[in-house]
């Protein structure tokens, strides 16, 4: 079972007036945050996939004044991250690396989420990795509780430091972020 995933995000559309509109809904039981797709950055980048690997590279995150955000043309990659929570429970997440933006958002397992609510976070940066310190709780079923990883843009790998106590953390933490 993976506990810290790159999503796999499915591009839907809303078509208003004869104009076409992309957008990604995040949240599997509810939508729990919803980003808008520039029409050009879909084409030029995505090639109009349904379906698509969360990591976009030379793009960048919008904020409008209604609070809505949007993914368009930049010099930016930009990671979408989740760690699976325990069964009941939630997760956590810390970006430790450098970043432009991050944007958070909850999975929920059931609809009111009493099965359990993952955390996740949409992280715009200039570097091509993103260094992650994470907590999950609830019942675990031997399953780690808490860890570090980093998520490379290249080849989409996940690297992941679990078991850890709290003076290896914080150790590895200080180490990871000397050298940022």
């Amino acid at each position: 079972m993976e506990l810290v995933k790159i999503l796999t995000l499915e591009i839907k559309t809303k078509t208003i007036e004869g104009n076409t509109f992309f957008y990604i809904d995040l949240g599997e039981q509810r939508i729990s945050k919803r980003i808008w797709l520039n029409n050009k950055y879909l084409f030029d980048k995505l090639n109009s996939k349904r379906k698509v690997i969360g990591v976009f590279e030379n793009a960048k995150i919008v904020k409008t004044s209604k609070e809505k955000y949007i993914i368009q043309n930049g010099k930016n990659n930009i990671f979408f991250i989740l760690v699976k929570s325990g069964y009941r429970g939630c997760s956590e997440i810390k970006v430790l690396s450098n970043y432009i933006n991050i944007i958070e958002f909850f999975n929920y397992h059931s609809p009111k989420g009493s099965i359990g609510t993952s955390n996740g976070v949409i992280v715009e940066t200039k570097k091509d990795y993103v260094k992650i310190q994470w907590n999950r709780r609830g019942r675990l079923y031997g399953g780690p509780d808490k860890g570090l990883s980093i998520i490379y843009l290249s080849d989409y790998r996940i690297e992941t430091l679990d078991y850890l106590d709290d003076i290896e953390t914080n150790e590895i933490r200080s180490e990871i972020l000397s050298k940022e």
